[in-house]
């Protein structure tokens, strides 16, 4: 098969995952009413794993190789076609301090083909869910000389994003150079050693920078249904308001990321490079075309349960109108020792109070995150079956978000720690991974009869590297 019918068909593969798999929610959190619904993860399996941490988290340099596209200047570290897809499965239990209600959901997480794009540069694309939707709430109001008044919310639906990313390394070979110059021949000649290291350290710095951009394409509708039921009676008739916002517009993500190398001696006597990497990324403010379906109307509910409706308050259709989404940016920083020992950690900060929600006002709340997590693997380059357990990534990280919703004075946090296991599969020239997370969370409070969601979240990914330029001299 040859390299254009390959992308071709790994197109249409996530298409067909996209279209039949976004369609069922992937959230049952009350929380996910306000806003754009609960906002999806921006890491694959691995860093989801790692605690959420991706910011300065640059991509390995052996295979198996993983894409971050979460920052785009990691892009530029996939060195062969790589292809990642994931499923997700999420176990929440609810409680308002009264009851507990168990809930149980899958679906299609994430899509992603990246590959290298000569020396200096390297691409991706892919499919994922941004935000979902998907709540049912229902509380009751006694009101003076009426009773009873019944409400309920339900919503369901949610943002799709497509992306196309590319990270460049402008400067990748400044170090190489420098080692083969005279300048570099002359400083050694004469045991400049301070001068050598100051040189080196610059060198290693420019060398390893990479800036990216990444174009998010988000598309989807979400529905929302509130409802006012008053007792029986002539008086009032029940109201209900029933309203479909779609989106579809484009969204930009920029990174940058630079490391330098600290020699060690490690066990053994061998020697083992440590990297230090740095990592800035920033999604960017903007307005979102959007168009919404406004329908407001009375209605009554007979004897068996049949509703009749009576007049239409408000019917608006296709109306067009906009979202402001927030900047988002944050730093993070990675130091791995060889192939043997990974840390890294990030923090962001999002400007919700930037958030507009078409004509409604906003009150959200501007929020920080901040995560960590850690990758080990015992000897990557172990051989034999004896050995596999040696080549197991083994996976630990944890995250804290003060989010964006304060009700009743309560801030909705959402804490969470994150196990997960790399498996390799594959030898020689096909290289494949199946990754296994699990997320141990926590999101809002009991306090003041709001609704504390306690949660697991499981994901497998599955990593499948593969060279598709080479030239075989056989068939």
């Amino acid at each position: 098969m040859n390299l254009p019918i390959k992308i071709i068909n790994i197109f249409f593969l996530l298409a067909f995952f996209s279209g039949n798999s976004f369609a069922q929610n992937l959230t049952s959190s009350p929380y996910s009413r306000y806003g754009l619904g609960e906002l999806n993860q921006q890491g694959f399996a691995q860093i989801s794993a790692l605690g959420g941490t991706f910011i300065g988290l640059k991509p390995d340099t052996a295979a198996p190789l993983f894409i971050n596209s979460a920052n785009p200047a990691a892009i530029s570290g996939i060195r062969l076609t790589t292809l990642e897809l994931g499923g997700i499965g999420i176990f929440s239990e609810f409680n308002n301090g009264i009851k507990t209600i168990n809930n149980q959901t899958a679906n299609f997480a994430y899509g992603s083909l990246g590959f290298p794009m000569g020396q200096r540069a390297s691409g991706c694309f892919g499919l994922m869910p941004y935000s979902n939707v998907g709540y049912s709430l229902q509380s009751t109001e006694t009101v003076a000389n009426i009773g009873d008044i019944t409400y309920k919310y339900s919503g369901n639906g949610g943002i799709n994003k497509a992306f196309l990313g590319i990270g460049i390394i402008p400067f990748k070979k400044n170090f190489y150079r420098f080692q083969h110059s005279a300048k570099n021949d002359s400083i050694i000649k004469y045991k400049k050693t301070a001068q050598y290291k100051r040189i080196k350290f610059f060198k290693d710095l420019l060398s390893e920078f990479s800036i990216g951009a990444r174009a998010d394409y988000l598309f989807g509708s979400a529905d929302q249904i509130s409802s006012a039921i008053y007792p029986g009676s002539i008086t009032y008739y029940n109201t209900r308001r029933i309203r479909n916002v779609s989106v579809s517009d484009v969204n930009a993500v920029f990174g940058l990321q630079t490391s330098f190398n600290i020699d060690s001696v490690g066990k053994r006597g061998l020697r083992q490079k440590i990297k230090v990497s740095f990592g800035y990324f920033a999604s960017l403010p903007g307005l979102i075309n959007a168009k919404f379906n406004n329908l407001i109307y009375n209605y009554s509910v007979n004897s068996f349960g049949d509703e009749f409706a009576k007049d239409t308050v408000l019917f608006v259709v296709n109306r067009q109108n906009s979202i402001r989404l927030p900047l988002e940016h944050g730093i993070g920083f990675s130091v791995r020792k060889g192939d043997l020992l990974t840390v890294a950690a990030d923090f962001a900060y999002t400007y919700w109070s930037q958030f507009r929600y078409l004509d409604a006002q906003n009150d959200l709340t501007n929020s920080y995150r901040v995560s960590f997590g850690a990758n080990f693997i015992p000897n990557k380059q172990a051989l034999g079956t004896a050995n596999y357990m040696k080549r197991v990534q083994y996976r630990i990280g944890a995250t804290y978000n003060t989010g964006s919703l304060d009700i009743k004075n309560t801030s909705i946090t959402n804490m969470a720690i994150t196990v997960g296991l790399g498996l390799p599969v594959g030898l020689f020239r096909s290289f494949s991974m199946v990754n296994i997370t699990a997320q141990f969370g926590k999101m809002g409070s009991t306090n003041n009869n709001l609704i504390e969601e306690k949660y697991v979240r499981l994901i497998i990914g599955f990593t499948f590297n593969d060279k598709w330029f080479n030239k075989f001299r056989y068939d």
